[in-house]
């Protein structure tokens, strides 16, 4: 009988939790709203996942994405392989930003380091800063007016994954 009484206390007693909340009165915004608001923003493939630093034991839920930039939307130059911690489900944040090796992704980023190599996930507005890189998802990131310009990433001589240029606000895309 008193190992009942002892189950039932537990299930009663608060604890603390890992949860999250969204802040009051948050609304969703639409990616053309979050783009301008990160500080980086990327097209990239991914390479690898490997163990993110403090979150080993959360291992292979949370994980660092190795990421070949492919082309830097706002906020470079950036190296042509990146390293982005912190990915995939961790507890207490609101957001998951999984991915998967050899898919393709727009990215919305912060630094991590002052090397240039390592990046966080930008959660903008609370939401989730990994965006399949469909075509309408890239073409709606390069019509975008409060981006500058596009550039490849460092060691890159250009390829086919990167606008010619920033496109007119409404005008159509045209990748090379």
């Amino acid at each position: 009988m008193s190992y009942l009484l002892y189950f039932a206390v537990l299930l009663v007693v608060p604890t603390p939790s890992q949860g999250c909340s969204q802040p009051n009165g948050w609304r969703p915004k639409p990616l053309d709203q979050r783009v301008p608001l990160a500080d980086i923003v990327v097209h990239a493939k991914v390479l690898n996942k490997t163990e993110t630093p403090r979150f080993e034991h959360d291992w292979p839920d949370a994980y660092s994405g190795i990421m070949e930039v492919y082309c830097v939307m706002k906020g470079g130059p950036l190296p042509q392989n990146i390293t982005v911690v912190e990915m995939g489900s961790i507890a207490g944040q609101c957001v998951s930003n999984d991915v998967d090796i050899d898919e393709e992704y727009i990215l919305l980023l912060t630094r991590h380091d002052i090397d240039n190599t390592t990046f966080l996930a930008d959660n903008v507005n609370v939401q989730a800063a990994v965006i399949p890189a469909t075509q309408g998802n890239l073409e709606m990131v390069a019509v975008m007016c409060a981006l500058p310009s596009f550039t490849f990433p460092l060691g890159d001589a250009g390829n086919a994954f990167c606008p010619i240029r920033p496109l007119e606000c409404g005008a159509a895309s045209h990748f090379e």
